[in-house]
Parts: C-alpha cells; sequence; structure tokens
C-alpha cells in the first residue's frame, strides 16, 4: 500500500512538472528587459550596456525555447538577431526587448514551420 502511495505521488509530481514547464511564455513575468529606446541608445554607442542588452536578449530567447519545449534558434546568428531586434525597437518604440523577443519567437517558429 506505502508503494501505491509513493508511486502515485511520484507521477503527480512529475506530471505537474510537465504542466509547468510547457506554460505559455505570456504567464511569466521578463525581468530587467531594457526598453527599446535604451536598445537602440546604446546599439548606437557600441557601449557596455549594449552588451548587457545584448546578452539579455541571447539569455532570454534561450529561456523561451526551453519554456517552449521548440528550439528554434538554430541557424539563426546573433548579428542577424540583433539586427531584427533594431528594427523591431525602430518600430515599436514604447515596448521592450522582451516583447520584441517573444515577437522574434513567434515569427521563427512560423517560418520554421515548428508548430507552436
Amino acid at each position: 500500500m506505502k508503494s501505491r502511495i509513493t508511486l502515485l505521488v511520484g507521477c503527480c509530481l512529475l506530471l505537474s512538472g510537465h504542466f509547468v514547464a510547457a506554460a505559455p511564455a505570456e504567464l511569466a513575468e521578463a525581468r530587467g528587459a531594457p526598453s527599446c529606446g535604451e536598445w537602440i541608445a546604446h546599439r548606437k554607442e557600441s557601449d557596455t550596456l549594449a552588451l548587457s542588452n545584448t546578452s539579455w536578449l541571447v539569455g532570454y530567447l534561450s529561456g523561451l525555447a526551453v519554456g517552449a519545449g521548440k528550439n528554434f534558434l538554430p541557424g539563426s546568428e546573433n548579428t542577424a538577431i540583433f539586427s531584427w531586434m533594431d528594427n523591431y525597437c525602430r518600430a515599436n518604440p514604447l515596448k521592450d526587448i522582451a516583447s520584441g523577443g517573444t515577437a522574434f519567437m513567434s515569427e521563427l517558429l512560423l517560418k520554421k514551420g515548428i508548430n507552436k
């Protein structure tokens, strides 16, 4: 009887972890995301905050890929990602790069035919 309860609890824990990992990106709060205005200003200056912002973006995209269980990043060079974000931020100056990162993920999922 005790082994059955242990097995049941173990299965419940495994399943609950699956549902948490499969939660949509919109449910997570992106902390420390620079605004698009900051992104553009620091990219123009090529200062240390530009490096920090690009590192934040790459980490955020990696987290989105893991959280979504969809590896959408292969074949995407960092320079292309940063150029894409430059264009996004110019078109959406009041947004932040977390919003841009999520839009980038959606675009790549669609382009690569990866089911969302």
